[in-house]
This record gives structure tokens, sequence and C-alpha cells, in this order.
């Protein structure tokens, strides 16, 4: 009799443990986790990965949403007020234009794990006093060059310890010039996001810090030396001139595909397509050269934000710490994403020698990145004036203007439009 009240109480125990645990599974359940992207998925493979990995192991959805770059714009605002929102949003710029409607990652992560620079250009916590993106996905100008062109002129590679001044490299794109190795020693794409790096090396910037707002500082004679040493070297030749002074709409980095040039300023970006695509000669990535004031490297990217009123917020907070504080599911996205890493332990690993080496050069560059370039960036200053600025500098290479005249009407427009003092 005992023993069969025993085994009765037993089995009373089980199925109560039982219905407990499914009680606590149908409570819990298999959530959806919204996520707002701007491209279709298909296109965001390391992205969608990752999402799928968690998803497999948490039991949990991922439902993506398609809006368009430009389209988020006006629909976003429409979903806050109709309290219509995304769980995870990959932006570059919805989290800095409501920041007060996104989770503050600085109380739900450890950000010591990220890049420092990364993480202020990209979650520019230092603007509005919370961190609302975390950086996932970024480039950063590199100085890609022809291994096989330095060889013929005999040249030796600057090291990141042991860089070239801005003097030395366009004297050795000179010397490379004249080996007969390249047509052109150096070239850079028609972006103000490579000139600029010119600037920021001799210590300019476009705005400066008034108090609460901003005085334009483009016009500085920092900025014009710096502009008349890029004139100098467009009218030498060392550059295709005609590229800055609107004289042809060629792609700079063809040029350095075709093996016509020695040395390319560009993107990151760029990489894994010319380990594709370039067969004919050997190239790799140098470091970026010293100015008068210090190196420069732009650096632009994308993250991922929470907004805090979305129906499965800790959720995605849950996703982002799954994310981040797991080497080994940040390094799936890498090893697919093939970019650069926001954070500080975790790289991409190339398949090559040349290839780790490059990485190395490549993730050392963030360091390079100016505090002039965020306070730039943390004043929308395109906001109100942008193309303009690269009508200028183009003028100043094809001789309409000065160096001088060039930024003094720059920064005459830039100042009206902002209503901003020049400095």
């Amino acid at each position: 009799m005992k023993k069969a009240l025993f085994l009765f109480l037993a089995i009373l125990v089980t199925v109560s443990m039982v219905m407990a645990g499914g009680q606590k599974s149908a409570a819990t359940g298999s959530k959806t986790l919204k996520v707002l992207l701007s491209e279709e998925p298909a296109q965001l493979t390391a992205l969608m990965t990752v999402l799928e990995k968690w998803a497999t192991e948490t039991g949990n959805k991922v439902e993506p949403m398609v809006i368009p770059y430009d389209d988020q714009l006006t629909k976003f605002p429409l979903m806050l007020r109709n309290r219509d929102l995304p769980d995870l949003v990959y932006t570059t710029r919805l989290a800095h234009l409501y920041p007060e409607e996104f989770v503050d990652f600085s109380k739900q992560i450890d950000t010591s794990i990220f890049e420092p620079k990364a993480l202020e250009v990209i979650g520019k916590e230092y603007v509005f006093k919370q961190l609302s993106s975390l950086p996932i996905q970024f480039t950063i100008t590199i100085v890609y060059y022809n291994i096989d062109a330095f060889a013929k002129a005999g040249m030796a590679v600057p090291t990141v310890d042991k860089p070239w001044t801005i003097a030395e490299l366009f004297a050795n794109g000179k010397k490379l010039q004249d080996s007969g190795a390249v047509k052109y020693g150096v070239a850079m794409d028609f972006s103000r996001a490579r000139y600029d790096n010119i600037m920021y090396m001799n210590g300019g910037s476009m705005v400066e810090r008034n108090g609460d707002t901003w005085k334009v500082a483009i016009n500085s004679p920092q900025n014009i030396e710096a502009l008349q040493t890029f004139i100098n070297a467009n009218n030498a030749g060392i550059l295709p001139k005609a590229i800055w002074a609107g004289g042809s709409t060629d792609n700079p980095g063809d040029y350095f595909k075709n093996g016509d040039v020695g040395i390319y300023f560009s993107g990151s970006w760029n990489y894994n397509t010319y380990v594709r695509d370039i067969t004919s000669f050997k190239w790799g990535v140098m470091p970026s050269p010293m100015g008068k004031v210090s190196r420069s490297a732009i650096l632009g990217g994308t993250g991922l934000a929470i907004p805090k009123n979305s129906p499965n917020s800790s959720l995605a907070v849950e996703f982002i710490r799954w994310f981040y504080s797991n080497p080994a599911n940040f390094q799936v996205f890498l090893d697919i994403d093939k970019g650069m890493s926001s954070l500080k332990t975790i790289t991409y690993r190339p398949p090559t020698p040349q290839g780790i080496a490059d990485y190395a050069v490549m993730q050392a560059e963030i360091a390079n990145v100016t505090r002039a370039f965020s306070e730039d960036e943390a004043s929308y200053w395109r906001t109100y004036k942008d193309n303009e600025y690269r009508d200028y500098l183009k003028q100043a290479v094809n001789g309409d203007l000065s160096a001088s005249a060039a930024l003094n009407a720059f920064a005459r427009e830039l100042s009206t439009s902002s209503k901003w003092p020049i400095k």
C-alpha cells in the first residue's frame, strides 16, 4: 500500500512538473523580432545569417521589414506616432535624428569591447549624451598601393610605425611615375571624404564649437594651405588632374585596377572587390601619411538601434547581447561581411598572408580618425550645404579660383545657410 502511494505521488509530482513546464513554455513561447532594413535581406547576408542563427538557438523568429533608405525619413516618424515600431533598426541616421526614441546602450552592454572611434562616430554618444546605436558595419579611408610598381621603382613601403609625410607621399608618387611603372603616382576618389583627409592632417576642420552651436572654419589658413598642396600635386601631374578639375567622369579606381596608378586613396569597401578583380599585378594596403598635425582616416558606417517603445524591445536587447558579447557570434558576421571590425579583439580572418597584413594596417587606421572629423560630423553641416563644397574644390583644382577664394566663397555660403558665424 505504501509502495503504491509512493508511486502515485511520484507520478503526480512528475505530471505537475510537466504541466508547469508546459505552462511556462506557453507563457513565454516563441517571439518575433521585427527588424527594419534599408535593403533587401538577400543583400545583407552577414546580418541575416546571425539573426537566423540567434533565432534558431533561442526558438524565436525574425521578421524583416524593408523600407528604402530615403523613405525611412518620412515613414519612421509615422511609426513613432502610430506606435507601430520595429524592434531592431539597421540604420545610419534614424537614431541620430530621434535619439530620445531609442534605447541607451550604455546601460545595456559593456561598451569597452568596442573600437572607441567606431563607437564615437556611429554612436555619437558625446553629441546626444546617450548611446542610441552600436556599430555593426563600417568602412574607412585606406591607401592602396601597387606592390609591383613599388618594386620596379626600388621603393620601400611605409609602415604603421613609420609612415610617410604628405610631402614624401607626393615625392614618392613622382618617383613612381619617373620609373615608368605607372602613369600617375597618386589618385583619389572624387569625394570630399578623400580630400578632407589632407585637411584634417593639416590641423583643419569644417567647423568649430561655438558654445552650444558652431562657427564656420573651412576657410582657415591651414585649410587654404592644405588645398594649395593638393592643387600643386594635381598641377604637377602626380594625380590625374582631370578627375578633380571636372574634365573627366572616369573612376580613379579603374585606373588603379588597370595598373595606371601607384597609390590610391579610397574606401575599405573596395578591398574584396579588388581581391576578386585585380589579377595582373600584386597590390596591398599601406598606412596613411602624416600631415603637419596628425594622420587622418574618415570613418562611416551603419549601426543597430532599438526603439525603446517597440513591442519587443527587451527581446532586441537580448539579441544585441548575444551578438556582441559572444566573440563566436560576431566572428560569424565578420567572416561573411569581410569588413572592418567594430570590436577591439576580433577581426576578419583573410585566407592569405598579404590579406592578413593588409587588414592589420586597415584596422590600425581606426586610431587615425580625428576628433575634428567627429566634431564636423556632429554639426551636421551637410544639411545646409554639401555638393557645393566639392564644386568649390573642383574650381580651385581647375584654376578658376584660388585656394583662398574657393574656401572663402564656400564659408560665406555655409554661414548664410546655417546662420553660423565665420571664425
